[in-house]
């Protein structure tokens, strides 16, 4: 096998499983919150409380994680992160006080924000900006797969060893993967340094100079290269865009086992499987949105104009799908547009992302996708609010499939009407992205 197409897939392999411990690591709590209660005399609203300080921790650690992400390189930065992350997992298991359990919540959220804005960035230093697709959808499948394995893996782990058990075995879990990730995992820069250290000839794409050939020392002043972002819209774009997208995910992922509970009557076991099918159908949406948007390239679309396609084509179809919850009663209706909900608004995520590694030159890859992320978790904060005041009043998810259905629509409008040129030299990396740069 070609050396570069190994350490290709071996980026794509490595990536999804850390993607897959990500979601496994953050579903902890969630699943083993009635048994913690129980034991920790831990009451409803402080539970509430650990169970949000995770999201916010998440959401503000992001904004300097994009800098010292792009300083460090994506191998360093996440696996630091998996490590640090891990190791808070795992302490969940030996700790006895709630202010134990909210200081490692909070450290959880901070470990686990370099994880994404880390994979694009990786993503962007080994695939071109026109092959990027279907790598960034198969990677991004893991924030469907995690949910998907979380209730029978976490419960099998409660079930055997106790919820402290699972929290343990999970966080050595991560322990291992990080430093299998350390050891074997190279970037791009490393793998043509080896490779010019050998005297080995470089790749075709990597012999037009030195200067090209082998990645430079990183440009100083990272941090005025992070606040310029702040001054192009489209940058904006994508922010305000991504709010829409976490928005009505954070909402299937807080209340979906929920609504099957309070509105067709079915037991844990039937809603568990029924939201593992909804989670396998968004698995497909994030892989479907690679596929789809290498095609449009192919055909002849800008790369940029593909994502921005796709991103917009799956907001629509999501709040397409949504709307018609308020009027269906029936189980299998209601499971089949959830389904499709949840492949459109995943399609949507997984472009978000490929947006990210193209609307940039690699060096603020990671930068940028900090921002996004930042705006997104910011919605995706305040969806489990709303939802749960909605459905106090209403006395029903119709309002809350609703809200939801407006913002994504809104987000639509953001991408199509700020979403314009790639930023500074990321068209002279990427060739056809689209127009002329901001």
């Amino acid at each position: 096998m070609n050396p570069m197409k190994k350490y290709q897939r071996l980026t794509v392999v490595f990536l999804l499983l850390i993607g897959i411990v990500n979601y496994l690591d953050r579903s902890a709590l969630s699943i083993a919150n009635t048994s913690i209660q129980k034991d920790m005399m831990i009451s409803p609203s402080q539970m509430g409380i650990l169970l949000s300080a995770f999201s916010i921790a998440y959401a503000f650690a992001q904004l300097p994680m994009g800098m010292i992400i792009d300083r460090l390189g994506s191998k360093i930065a996440l696996g630091a992160s998996l490590l640090a992350w891990s190791v808070a997992q795992a302490t969940f298991g030996m700790v006895n006080s709630f202010a134990g359990f909210m200081g490692l919540r909070v450290l959880l959220g901070i470990g686990e924000a370099p994880m994404f804005p880390s994979a694009a960035k990786a993503l962007s230093e080994w695939f071109d900006a026109n092959e990027r697709g279907t790598p960034t959808g198969i990677v991004w499948s893991s924030t469907c797969l995690g949910p998907c394995l979380a209730p029978p893996l976490l419960t099998l782990f409660m079930v055997n060893f106790g919820w402290r058990g699972m929290f343990i075995i999970t966080g050595l879990i991560g322990v291992v993967l990080a430093l299998c990730w350390l050891t074997f995992y190279k970037s791009k820069a490393q793998y043509l340094a080896e490779l010019a250290a050998e005297g080995k000839p470089l790749p075709n794409a990597h012999k037009q100079s030195p200067a090209t050939a082998i990645p430079q020392a990183a440009k100083p002043s990272y941090f005025a290269g992070w606040l310029d972002l702040f001054k192009h819209r489209s940058t904006w774009g994508a922010v305000l865009g991504f709010m829409g997208v976490i928005y009505m995910l954070w909402l299937h992922l807080t209340w979906l086992p929920g609504y099957f509970e309070r509105e067709h009557g079915l037991d844990l076991y039937k809603t568990a499987w029924v939201v593992s099918l909804a989670y396998g159908f968004g698995a497909a949406g994030t892989i479907v949105a690679g596929r789809f948007c290498d095609l449009l390239v192919k055909r002849g679309m800008s790369i940029l104009g593909s994502r921005k396609f796709s991103v917009i084509t799956g907001l629509v179809l999501a709040a397409l799908f949504t709307l018609p919850l308020s009027y269906v009663s029936g189980l299998t209706g209601c499971v089949i547009l959830l389904c499709l909900a949840l492949f459109s608004i995943n399609m949507a995520s997984a472009t978000a992302w490929m947006i990210v590694n193209t609307i940039v030159d690699s060096p603020r890859v990671a930068s940028f996708g900090s921002i996004q992320n930042f705006g997104g978790y910011i919605a995706g904060s305040v969806a489990p609010i709303v939802t749960g005041f909605s459905i106090q009043y209403s006395g029903s998810f119709n309002t809350a499939f609703m809200i939801s259905a407006i913002v994504a629509l809104c987000s639509a409008v953001a991408y199509f009407l700020l979403l314009k040129a790639p930023i500074g030299s990321a068209k002279v990396e990427s060739g056809t992205l689209a127009g002329v740069t901001e």
